[in-house]
């Protein structure tokens, strides 16, 4: 009867973590990340398949980082959203979370 009861917990709370993880990719919008991976990022990243060799040292394409992160969208968000030596500018956590899924999408 215990035992019962735990794996009816466990299963509860797999099934509130995926609708969470869930939501919070579907509120992403990967177009935008591609427009802002495009505007800010391509300078120094290759940030579409199609873009060429103009890679940067230690500036991975944008289908590495995917991999890299393999795929966890909080991880990467948190590297986007936190201090990046290089860039000379911020992102917001919409926008982290909008290159996030533009990255995943990528990774595929």
């Amino acid at each position: 009867m215990l035992r019962k009861l735990r794996m009816r917990v466990l299963v509860i709370c797999c099934a509130a973590s995926l609708t969470v993880t869930v939501s919070a990719a579907l509120g992403a919008d990967v177009e935008a990340g591609r427009r802002l991976a495009q505007l800010r990022c391509a300078a120094c990243h290759i940030v579409a398949p199609n873009q060429g060799e103009v890679e940067v040292a230690d500036a991975p394409p944008f289908v590495t980082i995917g991999r890299k992160f393999g795929f966890d969208s909080d991880s990467l968000v948190f590297a986007l959203v936190g201090p990046h030596a290089k860039m000379n500018f911020g992102l917001t956590r919409p926008e982290a979370d909008d290159v996030a899924a533009y990255i995943a999408r990528l990774a595929r």
